[in-house]
């Protein structure tokens, strides 16, 4: 039996298919209600998330292949995936077995500390090295959104329906960053070439990252890849640097013309 494996949630994405110890990372779903099945005035769709059965049910099948559990998952400000999956470890029969770890991100930046979590664990670290190893890259790990349809925002209870009327009758393009599991207003931009500028200056606040991803919205949010990418090479020739295209539900989340930035500093894993 396998020492140690890692689940998350789908709201996870990779930079990467393929990744060292990709084998031991599970993923536990969300259900997705469409429009249809939603009130006229919810936007886009919606995600339900996994309950404490469902979390329940994965710790016993997982069980069966391995000895200890580590949950990574969404931002707790996001949804209460974290909250159900203590809840499920708690009730199970050795809760030691099971250690949950919020995040406080999501998307490529959730994919990034599970990466760095299963490479650990495919190395032969215990639950406890990796659970201090995620925890010590989480305050590394930093979100940039760039969030046009405010009705999501206003749906999400960030802004009042109204304001997100007004901003989006003036075209402004509103920045967030994602920093510690806190969503907080940065700035607002008028075009995609601001936003760009704006997207290379807070690249500029990092003095060696460890990885620079950029997650594209759709339709006329497709901010164009290769300057910034080319900004990163120049500044930051050993840095990857990495597109992808908004995942579902980040897309439900806040809009499919959402636009991200991810950076993520280097940290010395020894000093945790």
């Amino acid at each position: 039996m396998a020492k140690v494996c890692i689940l998350t949630d789908s709201s996870v994405q990779f930079t990467q298919p393929g990744f060292p110890g990709r084998e031991r990372v599970h993923i536990i779903p969300f259900d997705f209600r469409s429009p249809a099945r939603l009130p006229p005035e919810t936007p886009g769709g919606q995600f339900v998330l996994p309950s404490v059965q469902a979390f329940s049910s994965y710790f016993d099948q997982l069980s069966r292949e391995y000895e200890e559990i580590l949950v990574i998952t969404l931002a707790a400000s996001l949804g209460p995936v974290a909250r159900y999956a203590g809840e499920a470890a708690a009730q199970y029969t050795d809760p030691a077995a099971i250690q949950v770890v919020d995040s406080q991100t999501t998307a490529i930046g959730l994919g990034l500390l599970v990466q760095i979590a299963a490479e650990a664990a495919a190395a032969g670290a215990s639950i406890h090295e990796l659970e201090r190893l995620a925890r010590a890259a989480i305050p590394r790990v930093y979100m940039l959104f760039c969030i046009p349809e405010m009705n999501y925002l206003a749906e999400a209870g960030y802004l009042s329906r109204s304001q997100a009327l007004v901003g989006e009758m003036m075209g402004l393009l509103p920045i967030f960053v994602l920093e510690e599991g806190r969503l907080t207003p940065m700035l607002k931009v008028r075009t995609q070439r601001h936003l760009l500028e704006s997207f290379q200056e807070f690249i500029d606040e990092f003095s060696d990252p460890y990885h620079v991803a950029l997650i594209q919205g759709t339709n006329h949010m497709h901010l164009r890849a290769r300057p910034l990418r080319e900004y990163v090479e120049g500044s930051f020739p050993s840095t990857p640097f990495s597109v992808h295209t908004i995942g579902a539900h980040l897309s439900a989340l806040f809009g499919p013309q959402c636009v991200g930035l991810v950076v993520m500093e280097k940290f010395n894993s020894r000093s945790r």
